[in-house]
């Protein structure tokens, strides 16, 4: 899936700690509305907002016609908070219920490499009904182990032409009372797509019929699982109208629930007008979302050619300011499950991982247990 070299991987993981360090991009806390026109990525048609209000603010004035530059001399707030993060990977192999997993094996080893969270596929969840005695197995071996089994990942596609978007919706809640059978917090979803392929960009994804759409589709979702307390957390990906924090406090309004929460996703929502503005783009989101956020997704990226794309890259060495991250993950109110997605091998997992817990560790930030 990923396309870099696993040698230049460990050349900057090394330095991992000291490239976080030394990224020039600052901001303190920053605002939530921007006093100019909204740039070409900014959904302010969207979020219902007025135009201007769903981008950064403008750097250099409104006559300048780019602002994809950052801010100079601004300082970044690193004041770490009290909460701390767990770490899940999607690592091999996956959390499933196969039959005839062996449990207390699986979440030890888990454990010893370092991963106290983890979360499994809906489809894959779904397609085996477990026993009374599977389930408190699971549960029991989680607890001894120390792992968090926080939720069900459902990467369907709710707004699909029909029949398919009855089928997903109908999964979707399926998740739900799965998820809430095993204990877990939250399921994940997505906003959708108007083609079958959700990750294909419809030209009118972004239109008042697809927004509806979706925000009809949840509320159906959340209609038929009422009175559960398994929240129903949206992750944002830019092929989809969720593709900003704007979005995402939008989407809770107009569904009117509040179970519908956030999975945040920073790098699902770069664009290449925030690409150089990460710290001001992670600050105004989680000004705007913090008492919604679930959990969160950790990948980082670089903008290395010339269209405007991203490609992925190892946690802690591209863009993505891992500092201003992880301490603003710290002071939420209660601790967060953080997975870390998108590599290759297993020990580019590790890796990731000991560059997220070295750049945690300098900036003050509490990373629960410890990897072998």
């Amino acid at each position: 899936m990923t396309d870099f070299s696993r040698r230049k991987f460990f050349a900057q993981g090394a330095a991992a700690g000291v490239a976080a360090g030394a990224m020039t991009i600052g901001g303190g806390r920053a605002f939530a509305q921007a006093s100019g026109p909204a740039d070409a990525a900014g959904a302010a048609g969207t979020t219902g907002a007025p135009l201007g209000q769903a981008a950064l603010p403008n750097v250099w004035g409104e006559d300048f016609l780019y602002q994809w530059s950052p801010p100079e001399n601004l300082e970044r707030d690193l004041t770490p908070g009290t909460s701390s993060i767990r770490l899940s990977g999607q690592t091999t192999p996956r959390f499933t219920n196969e039959e005839g997993t062996d449990y207390a094996t699986y979440f030890r080893d888990l454990a010893a490499g370092g991963w106290t969270a983890v979360e499994s596929s809906s489809t894959a969840w779904l397609s085996r009904k477990l026993s009374e005695s599977e389930i408190r197995e699971i549960k029991t071996q989680a607890a001894a182990n120390d792992v968090v089994f926080y939720g069900l990942h459902c990467a369907g596609n709710i707004i699909a032409p029909d029949p398919d978007a009855d089928r997903w919706q109908r999964h979707i809640i399926d998740s739900v009372h799965a998820a809430e059978e095993m204990g877990c917090e939250l399921i994940l979803t997505h906003a959708g797509s108007m083609y079958a392929n959700r990750n294909w960009a419809h030209p009118q994804n972004w239109s008042r019929e697809a927004w509806m759409r979706s925000v009809n589709a949840l509320k159906r979702i959340c209609r038929d699982t009422a009175g559960s307390k398994i929240k129903i957390a949206i992750e944002a990906v830019n092929t989809e109208s969720v593709n900003n924090p704007w979005a995402h406090a939008r989407l809770r309004e107009d569904v009117g629930d509040e179970r519908i929460t956030v999975g945040l996703d920073i790098t699902n929502m770069t664009y290449p007008g925030v690409a150089f503005r990460m710290t001001e783009y992670l600050n105004t989101t989680f000004d705007l979302l913090e008492d919604q956020i679930a959990y969160v997704h950790a990948k980082d990226f670089v903008w290395n050619s010339m269209l405007p794309g991203m490609n992925w890259a190892m946690n802690g060495t591209g863009n993505m300011d891992y500092e201003t991250f992880l301490v603003r993950l710290s002071r939420l109110k209660s601790d967060t499950c953080m997975l870390i997605e998108f590599m290759d091998e297993p020990e580019e997992y590790a890796q990731s991982q000991r560059n997220v817990r070295a750049i945690a560790q300098k900036v003050g930030v509490n990373i629960h247990g410890t990897q072998a």
